[in-house]
């Protein structure tokens, strides 16, 4: 008994013995173990994986032109879809590799391509693993390729693997680009980037709309359009019903659509969205991303433009039924010193017009209608230039620069315009803060004042707009100048 005991416990050593280390290492954990993945060979560099994967996929799957759906912001570390620059260079040097061997990358139907491809990698403390699967388009099964493959972290800089706010812009460039469905490039306009809630620029959107035009012109599917006077020495345009107020923009710059960025700084994330619409207005994709607030190093304020919206109360304004822009297009532009300004005026039905001028200490001036001028309602399917062609006046850029708002009203009665005076005390703000209080009551008797404190403006008019039984409508643009 003993002999045998002692016979059986030798024979389970043996065997234990011969068991390989890759097997031994599937016992407890149901995964590779370190150990065993330091023992693959690993490529020198992230170009010869590549071509390796391209060669391996040729192999299997013969057929020169066949095209690859790869979704270029779906590249996952484990889980988690991650935008860092290891992704984009991952993806380049695949879409090269595969390509150089024959194969086409189709970048936004996947019904159009003959195999979909999907990419992920994990990382342990000294290399990093990659893994490509793909399917056919006409079938649902999966499946791997057969080789390892595996690069050594030292191959790379660290700051591969750290997200960083280009890349996110760029991936959110990628996806707005992916949502559209055409075979032919469109013509851009590409609008500013604003805050969404009061409409006016920073320099984290300055950069931002820098980014974007910089990664939609490297993109076949684009042509963009710089944005140039829409409407040029006051005169007026005829643009029918075949763009709405937003599309006259692009119509008139010669572009098919136009994109519009808007951004909302939340507690510790920025949601910054970006939508492409046609000339009527219809969209054609969007789509948006959280950017953390830690990566990005610019500033998301406009003090200047802060104070110019609390005026103007442009939180309140309901777009849709008449817009004043700049000749350059979109609701923030910046002219250099030198440059002539004008702005452009649409409406959606039969208004009559009054506009404004207000800069951030609060100093209102009246733009239009000048002191005997007919007043006649400006009508739809035109963009109105002002100043307009007959005027003896123009705006012309230089020192002192700054900020402005031009405050625009429409009523579908006439308006009594009242004085402005920094003399006259003001009814809607208390220390610089808008009064929440029988606002009611003050727009009414504001109504009776023929005089009024700038700051008051925007409760005046719905103040006069009230008591005629006229209805208003507001619209708003920021302009910025500088130095050359």
């Amino acid at each position: 008994m003993n002999t045998l005991c002692k016979t059986v416990i030798l024979l389970l050593f043996v065997n234990v013995a011969l068991i390989s280390p890759a097997s031994a290492a599937w016992f407890g954990s149901g995964a590779p173990s370190e150990t065993v993945e330091s023992d693959k060979a690993m490529f020198a560099t992230l170009a010869e994986m590549a071509d390796a994967m391209a060669k391996e996929f040729k192999e299997e799957n013969v057929g020169a032109g066949l095209k690859l759906y790869l979704d270029r912001e779906d590249i996952r570390e484990d889980q988690e879809a991650r935008c860092v620059p290891f992704a984009g260079m991952l993806v380049n040097e695949l879409e090269r590799a595969f390509s150089r061997v024959g194969y086409n990358f189709e970048g936004r139907i996947i019904d159009q391509a003959d195999y979909m491809v999907t990419v992920s990698y994990h990382r342990t403390p000294d290399r990093v693993m990659v893994y490509l699967k793909l399917k056919g388009t006409k079938n649902d099964s999966y499946r791997n390729l057969k080789g390892n493959y595996e690069l050594s972290l030292n191959q790379l800089q660290q700051e591969c693997f750290i997200e960083n706010l280009d890349h996110k812009l760029a991936r959110l460039t990628q996806k707005v680009s992916q949502g559209m469905n055409r075979s032919s490039p469109l013509s851009l306009l590409v609008s500013p980037v604003v805050e969404a809630r009061r409409k006016y620029s920073s320099p984290f959107s300055e950069y931002a709309t820098g980014k974007f035009k910089t990664h939609l012109s490297s993109l076949t599917s684009f042509r963009l359009i710089e944005s140039t006077p829409v409407v040029k020495n006051g005169a007026t345009r005829s643009i029918g019903k075949s763009a709405d107020l937003t599309g006259a923009d692009a119509l008139l710059a010669g572009a098919d659509a136009i994109l519009e960025g808007f951004y909302i700084r939340g507690a510790d994330m920025i949601n910054l969205s970006l939508t492409i619409k046609d000339l009527k207005g219809k969209v054609l994709a969007n789509s948006d991303e959280n950017i953390p607030l830690g990566l990005v190093p610019f500033s998301l304020d406009n003090e200047d433009a802060e104070i110019l919206s609390r005026i103007a109360d442009t939180e309140h304004e309901k777009p849709g039924v008449v817009r004043i822009s700049t000749a350059k297009g979109g609701s923030y532009q910046v002219f250099r010193d030198g440059e002539t300004v004008s702005f452009t005026i649409q409406v959606s039905r039969p208004l009559y017009i009054y506009v404004y001028d207000i800069n951030p200490n609060g100093t209102v001036t009246l733009l239009y209608p000048k002191e005997g001028e007919p007043e006649l309602p400006k009508q739809p399917g035109y963009v109105y230039s002002l100043p307009e062609e007959n005027d003896p006046w123009e705006i012309k850029v230089e020192a002192p620069f700054g900020k402005d708002a031009v405050k625009l009203f429409a009523s579908d009665k006439r308006l009594a315009i009242p004085r402005i005076s920094s003399q006259t005390a003001s009814r809607s703000f208390y220390n610089g803060t808008r009064s929440l209080i029988r606002m009611d009551k003050v727009q009414k008797e504001l109504a009776s004042q023929p005089t009024i404190n700038g700051h008051d403006m925007v409760d005046y008019y719905k103040g006069i707009a009230a008591k005629k039984g006229a209805v208003l409508y507001e619209s708003t643009v920021y302009v910025e100048t500088r130095a050359n």
